[in-house]
């Protein structure tokens, strides 16, 4: 919401279409929550249904550091990089019929999960084992992926923290903080 308002704000004439889901992952089938899960599968409908996309931002990978899906960093970063190529070769920005054209992207690293998560008392700590180390080292995968890609990508470590009460979400301040932070960087490093 703040990321939105700030945009319009600047004098930016935009509108924001998100298509989030708690629980996704980058590119595989969770078979306990559902395989609908999988960002990849619906990646390329997605894009063409909301498009046309001047600007398509991902922030994927937490959900991937679950302990049942066994994932490095970098399998985590090489997740991302196939929903790169899918948005590469979707012509989803604005563009008449014979002269259609490729969205800008946008990565952003997910920020490291709070310190609670390798407390053993904290209630989802089994599902989450192993995932606080992961989420710390995510960034230099992710950073050799976007640079292959040549994609623009967004540290959030450099912006926020993870909740320490709930080390996988943030709070709602977070947010406030986050979404300005990331509006004044497209305004500023994209200039739209």
């Amino acid at each position: 919401l703040e990321f939105s308002k700030h945009l319009i704000k600047s004098g930016l004439d935009c509108s924001i279409k998100e298509d989030a889901l708690p629980g996704r992952t980058t590119n595989i089938d969770d078979m306990r929550d559902g395989s609908h899960l999988n960002g990849a599968s619906v990646l390329k409908s997605s894009l063409l249904s909301h498009s046309p996309l001047d600007l398509v931002i991902f922030m994927l990978g937490t959900n991937d550091l679950k302990k049942r899906f066994n994932r490095s960093p970098e399998e985590v970063a090489f997740g991302v990089k196939e929903l790169l190529k899918i948005t590469q070769n979707t012509l989803s920005r604005k563009g008449t019929w014979h002269d259609q054209r490729f969205s800008k992207i946008v990565v952003i690293c997910p920020a490291t999960l709070g310190s609670k998560a390798k407390d053993p008392k904290w209630s989802n700590f089994l599902e989450w084992e192993g995932a606080f180390e992961k989420s710390k080292n995510l960034l230099v995968s992710m950073e050799k992926v976007t640079r292959e890609r040549k994609i623009y990508l967004i540290d959030s470590n450099k912006y926020i923290k993870s909740s320490e009460l709930d080390p996988i979400h943030w709070s709602k301040k977070t947010h406030q903080i986050f979404g300005l932070k990331i509006a004044d960087l497209i305004l500023n490093k994209l200039r739209f």
